[in-house]
């Protein structure tokens, strides 16, 4: 289990940060409809499809605050937890992780760092934000994972894109030899549903996926259904979904991120 538990350490930090409690579970897998509600049928130029995700301007949220329902499996397991969410533009992302009632453990990402504290076995940690992105297969550190959080697209500055049709949804696709990417848009509204990064060679890939938009005041549509789908050959293939509730934009909340003095640190 304890590997599990690391590889989601990994996972939620490189997505959303996150570290679920060591406890086994069974429950029934969900997940993020692909389907639009309007399939895609008409081809749109690759250039078209780029500026149609950049006009959607974020730049005015500076605060983004949530509480989710996570689910995570690997490994023929499953985990499932309550957590609270705290993002600050260019600042932190700072995640508690709950278990009928209780915390279990918390996290914070800062631009370099990330730091877990897991309340069950009193220990902590502390890692440079690159080791993570090079295990997951991450080409950017907190500016991806900020992206992440808003739903906006990052893009490779090298990565040349051809658009086609996939599964009804606009797909935006390419390679730089080194690495691949790939883009999932909505037909109409050009909503991002998915980006995937991935390094052939080495074998890793992630996925974030983003579904049930709803308008949120402040902040225009913002996906309320999040997953995250990763394979690396040392964690194996793992899944983590999220379904946010509570969100509010720009309504700055305090955080706290203690690590008690008694606590291992574990490496």
């Amino acid at each position: 289990m304890n590997k599990i538990l690391i590889s989601l350490k990994g996972l939620l930090c490189c997505s959303l940060a996150f570290i679920l409690l060591s406890a086994k579970e069974s429950g029934c897998r969900r997940h993020v409809p692909l389907k639009p509600a309007k399939p895609a049928t008409e081809v749109r130029p690759a250039d078209y499809l780029v500026k149609a995700l950049n006009r959607r301007d974020m730049s005015d949220i500076r605060t983004l605050t949530a509480r989710a329902q996570v689910f995570a499996e690997g490994e023929g397991q499953s985990i499932s937890a309550n957590a609270n969410i705290i993002w600050i533009r260019d600042s932190v992302l700072w995640i508690n992780v709950r278990k009928l009632g209780i915390e279990a453990a918390r996290a914070l990402v800062t631009k370099d760092s990330v730091y877990l504290i897991n309340r069950l076995d009193k220990t902590y940690s502390i890692k440079g934000l690159e080791s993570l992105q090079r295990q997951y297969n991450l080409p950017a550190g907190f500016g991806l994972l900020q992206q992440a959080v808003l739903a906006s697209a990052w893009f490779f500055p090298d990565i040349p894109l051809q658009a086609d049709i996939k599964d009804d949804l606009h797909r935006l696709s390419g390679s730089n030899g080194q690495s691949g990417a790939e883009y999932r848009l909505e037909e109409g509204s050009y909503l991002l549903r998915s980006e995937s990064f991935l390094q052939p060679k080495d074998v890793r890939m992630v996925t974030l996926g983003f579904a049930d938009y709803k308008n949120l005041p402040g902040a225009g549509p913002l996906p309320y259904l999040r997953s995250i789908e990763a394979y690396s050959p040392e964690t194996g293939a793992l899944r983590v979904e999220l379904q946010l509730s509570d969100v509010k934009v720009n309504v700055p909340e305090q955080y706290r991120f203690e690590i008690p003095e008694h606590y291992e640190q574990v490496h």
